[in-house]
């Protein structure tokens, strides 16, 4: 059997190319060199602004507009499929109005629909295929051996995506959209949760408004980790989650609870559930509480605090100072923390623990909340991709 009666058999199987999927127009990547910061140029959608299948546009790049221009290929339209290139590869979303006439980088796939394809709900449907352990194994796979992983604009538009009849196609699609608005309202949840915690620790702060209100240096009151490379073999060591800069900054939801990358490392440098992370942005500096074992990445800090009042009152006195926080990032940009310098900032820190204590009593299950809806949409995501998956393995029976 030749090539193209390979494709027609494929294709008769409901299996498509995503670059020849029914509906797809053209799959390329974004700019290559899109220049220095400009405050009032056009939005750069960039590889860390995707994440948990929306786009992020609280602090996108801005470009100059003349750049912007030079690349119209690349100048989002809604209802275009952005995928992440580099890092997390395979991660997807779809364009919405609010990012329309964006620009994208080079580390963002771009894959425009015809007029029938919108129709249709092709880019949700490739959104979703991309989330399958099928999908994203064999992207992996062209990134295998590389420092980083890396997603080629030739291995995704190749990448095979199951097309079936358009009745059973629709009635997915359905539920995927009724599943996608659950899980925003989750997250909506999960972040009023978040907001409310925060409120009631700004009114705790009121209360004890004064010159003389106690304050302590982080060092004082948890142990700080600094971060450590990856390492894909270290001698006596065991796999565990890596948590790089990236990935505190996703989940601003003060709760982490999954890595894109593991690292090999010795106990010792293992962090607990229930240990806090800080990591810098542009203006700020982001802190969550893990809920797995990890290891902090090179740029990330890790403050180890055993009891739950005193994490919690950290915490979030941490997310009220992100602004002041940004004095103790270093390096280029202030990209990465200093650890000498976080460990001397002084926070608010009540005399009696009792105080701390009586804030995480409120505090406590407000968090307890966040994680519940976050749990259901994982739950959710795994549905879809669960019965994706089986009837990809359906086609692939009928060879």
């Amino acid at each position: 059997m030749d090539e193209k009666e390979a494709k027609a058999a494929s294709q008769a199987r409901g299996l498509y190319p995503l670059g020849e999927v029914p509906g797809v127009d053209s799959v390329t990547y974004g700019i290559v060199t899109p220049g220095p910061y400009q405050p009032a140029g056009v939005p750069l959608l960039q590889a860390g602004d995707i994440a948990g299948g929306v786009v992020d546009q609280s602090n996108p790049r801005m470009i100059d507009a003349a750049v912007h221009r030079r690349h119209q290929r690349t100048s989002l339209i809604a209802g275009d499929l952005v995928v992440v290139l580099v890092g997390r590869i395979g991660d997807a979303a779809v364009v919405g109005a609010q990012q329309h006439g964006w620009n994208a980088a080079r580390s963002v796939g771009v894959v425009r629909f015809t007029e029938a394809g919108q129709q249709n709900g092709i880019a949700t449907w490739l959104k979703w295929w991309l989330k399958t352990p099928e999908a994203r194994a064999r992207c992996l796979e062209s990134s295998a051996g590389s420092a980083h992983s890396t997603l080629t604009i030739t291995t995704l538009t190749h990448l095979p995506v199951p097309m079936p009849p358009l009745d059973l196609r629709t009635r997915l699609l359905r539920t995927m959209r009724l599943i996608e608005r659950r899980m925003m309202l989750n997250t909506r949840i999960a972040a009023c949760a978040m907001e409310l915690a925060d409120a009631h620790f700004a009114r705790c702060l009121e209360e004890h408004k004064d010159a003389t209100r106690p304050v302590a240096a982080i060092g004082d009151v948890g142990e700080v980790v600094g971060g450590m490379r990856r390492s894909d073999v270290f001698e006596g060591g065991f796999p565990v989650a890596w948590a790089a800069p990236a990935e505190v900054l996703r989940h601003r939801l003060a709760h982490l609870d999954r890595t894109d990358q593991t690292t090999w490392a010795p106990r010792h440098a293992v962090c607990a559930a229930g240990t806090i992370l800080v990591a810098p942005r542009p203006g700020g500096v982001e802190a969550v509480v893990s809920r797995i074992p990890l290891v902090p990445g090179r740029g990330t800090l890790a403050v180890r605090i055993e009891r739950e009042g005193d994490r919690m009152w950290l915490l979030h006195e941490l997310r009220s100072r992100s602004k002041e926080l940004v004095s103790t990032a270093q390096g280029q940009q202030g990209r990465e923390m200093s650890r000498k310098a976080f460990t001397r900032f002084t926070v608010s820190w009540p005399d009696s623990s009792h105080a701390r204590e009586a804030f995480a009593r409120v505090a406590a299950p407000l968090h307890e909340r966040a994680d519940v809806a976050l749990d259901e949409n994982r739950v959710l995501e795994e549905l879809i991709t669960t019965e994706l998956t089986r009837m990809a393995e359906q086609s692939k029976g009928r060879r």
